[in-house]
């Protein structure tokens, strides 16, 4: 015997709302934090290290920000995945619900 899954669409659909928001955190976050990452080569000074810690600076900062890209990508596919199976689920139980009127009509719901 198969073991059964099932799932609330509206607690899925919840779920996925909450992916949104949370994608939604992430871009908002990093939007506000790169006009302060954004540092001129100037504030290394002047020294020999000040152009390579210059450099270094931009990459981390350039790394930070596919990084903040790829995790709001994959919340909002995690979003949209939610959704799908929570309509999915939706149209699963709206169907049953119409063959048990369709074969059983007399049955009270």
């Amino acid at each position: 015997m198969a073991d059964e899954v099932s799932a609330d669409p509206v607690e899925l659909a919840g779920l996925a709302n909450g992916m949104l928001l949370a994608s939604q955190a992430v871009g908002d976050g990093w939007s506000g934090v790169q006009r302060a990452l954004a540092l001129p080569a100037e504030a290394f000074g002047d020294t020999a290290a000040g152009g390579q810690a210059a450099t270094g600076q931009a990459l981390a900062a350039e790394s930070a920000g596919l990084a903040a890209g790829r995790l709001v990508g994959v919340l909002e596919n995690v979003m949209d995945a939610l959704y799908q199976v929570a309509f999915a689920y939706q149209q699963a139980d709206l169907e049953s619900e119409r063959l048990l009127r369709q074969f059983f009509p007399d049955l009270a719901y």
